[in-house]
């Protein structure tokens, strides 16, 4: 009668502390087509790795945050 569709779900595993300093720094790049987010400069903000920093802004740009940003360390 009814189709089960198999769903599952991705916790979230994005850093708070990471996104707010993200978000600071994308307030604070250059205007353009694409705001440069510096990913040495945010892990020594946070304490954590540039490759977290990095998934963290990867993950939440999936979800819509930091629209045509630039990732660069």
């Amino acid at each position: 009668m009814f189709d089960l569709v198999e769903a599952t779900v991705k916790p979230l595993t994005l850093n708070y502390k990471i996104l707010e300093a993200a978000y600071e720094l994308y307030l604070q790049a250059a205007e353009g087509s694409h705001p440069v987010i510096n990913l040495s400069e945010l892990s020594r903000k946070t304490g954590k790795s540039a490759l977290a920093c990095r998934n963290t802004i990867v993950e939440a740009n999936q979800l819509g945050r930091f629209p045509n940003c630039a990732l660069e360390s």
